[in-house]
C-alpha cells in the first residue's frame, strides 16, 4: 500500500512528535535543564565580573548572561521536538533587530558563550556545557592576566604656551615604563598634550613633583580601555 504524506499530515501534531520520538519533556527534564543553565550562567556571571577590563562595569549587562542561558535553553526545549515550531522561531527570530551597542569585543564573546550554554542545555549535552566553560574561564583568566600586567592609561597634559615642553615630556619618560604620544593641541593660552603610558607599578608622584613646580596647568590620568568614547 502507498501511503503519501499531505501538508495536513506535517502539521498534525501527532506527525511533528513521531519526528523526533518525544512529545514533551518531563517536569524534571525541565527543571534539571534550567538548573544547570542558571548554576553554569552564574558561573559566567564570575568570570565577567572577574575579567572585566573596560572603564564602567554594567551589573544589568552580567545579570543579562544569566538569564540569555536560561532563556535559550526553553527555546531549544520548546523547538526540538516540533518540526513546525521549529520553523516558526526562525521565521521569528529572523525580524528581531538588536540594537543595544557592544563597546567592547570581549563582551560578544561572553553573549555567544552563553548562548552556546543555553542551547547545549536545552538539549541535556551538559557535559559540553559544563567542560567547554571550564575550558574557555581558563583561557580568558590567562588572556586577561596579561592585559592587567600592562595596563594603559592616556595622560592628559595642559601646559602654558610660554614653558616649553620639551624637559616636561623628557621628565615623564624617565618616570613611566612607556610614553607614547597620541596628540597635541596648541591655542593661544596653553597646549594641550594626550599620551598613552605604561605606569611603574602605581607610582604618580612625578605629576605631582610637575604640578609643585608650576611647570604644568593640569594633569589628567585616566585608564585607558581602547574607546575613546569612553574618556
Amino acid at each position: 500500500m502507498n501511503e503519501t504524506v499531505t501538508m495536513g499530515d506535517i502539521f498534525n501534531k501527532n506527525f511533528v512528535a513521531m519526528q523526533s520520538g518525544i512529545e514533551r519533556f518531563s517536569a524534571i527534564e525541565i527543571i534539571l535543564n534550567l538548573g544547570v543553565s542558571f548554576i553554569v550562567g552564574m558561573f559566567i556571571f564570575y568570570v565577567y565580573k572577574k575579567t572585566f577590563q573596560g572603564v564602567l562595569y554594567q551589573r544589568s549587562f552580567n545579570v543579562s548572561l544569566v538569564a540569555i542561558s536560561m532563556v535559550i535553553t526553553l527555546i531549544i526545549m520548546t523547538i526540538s521536538g516540533n518540526l513546525v515550531l521549529s520553523l516558526g522561531m526562525v521565521g521569528a527570530l529572523s525580524i528581531v533587530r538588536f540594537r543595544t551597542p557592544i563597546k567592547d569585543p570581549v563582551d560578544l564573546v561572553f553573549i555567544f558563550w552563553a548562548i552556546t550554554v543555553g542551547i547545549a542545555n536545552g538539549v541535556g549535552y551538559f557535559n559540553i556545557s559544563i567542560i567547554g566553560s571550564i575550558v574557555m574561564t581558563i583561557v580568558l583568566l590567562f588572556m586577561t592576566q596579561k592585559v592587567e600586567d600592562e595596563q594603559p592609561y592616556l595622560l592628559v597634559l595642559q601646559v602654558a604656551t610660554t614653558i616649553n615642553t620639551q624637559p616636561i615630556l623628557k621628565d615623564i619618560k624617565k618616570s613611566v615604563e612607556r610614553f607614547s604620544l597620541k596628540s597635541k593641541t596648541i591655542t593661544s593660552q596653553y597646549e594641550e598634550i594626550t599620551a598613552e603610558i605604561r605606569l611603574k607599578g602605581e607610582d604618580t608622584s612625578f605629576l605631582n613633583n610637575l604640578h609643585n613646580d608650576n611647570k604644568i596647568l593640569k594633569a589628567t590620568l585616566i585608564t585607558y580601555s581602547g574607546d575613546l568614547a569612553q574618556v
